[in-house]
């Protein structure tokens, strides 16, 4: 398994992402399927400070599948670095 990994002003960003089951997390039941990820943010190179992390808040619409939620959580990553977003980490 891979798990992507971009630089971005000197930051590592890396994104994860999971499907959310309905109804108690049964993965039978019947109903969308939905996708959450998180990102990572560590600095380059690394010091002695803990990564943090955050659970990507998708605006608007959640994502269809994985890639997508890693796409999202990756520009989510970039938003918080510049400064547009403030985030509560996990």
């Amino acid at each position: 398994m891979t798990i992507p990994t971009i630089e971005y002003r000197g930051h590592e960003l890396r994104a994860y992402s999971h499907q959310e089951f309905p109804l108690h997390r049964d993965p039978y039941a019947n109903g969308l399927r939905k996708f959450s990820s998180v990102v990572r943010i560590d600095s380059t190179p690394p010091n002695d400070v803990k990564p943090r992390r955050y659970g990507t808040v998708f605006a608007g619409t959640n994502p269809d599948n994985d890639t997508d939620a890693i796409d999202l959580a990756m520009q989510y990553g970039k938003d918080i670095l510049d400064g547009k977003v403030q985030a509560t980490e996990l």
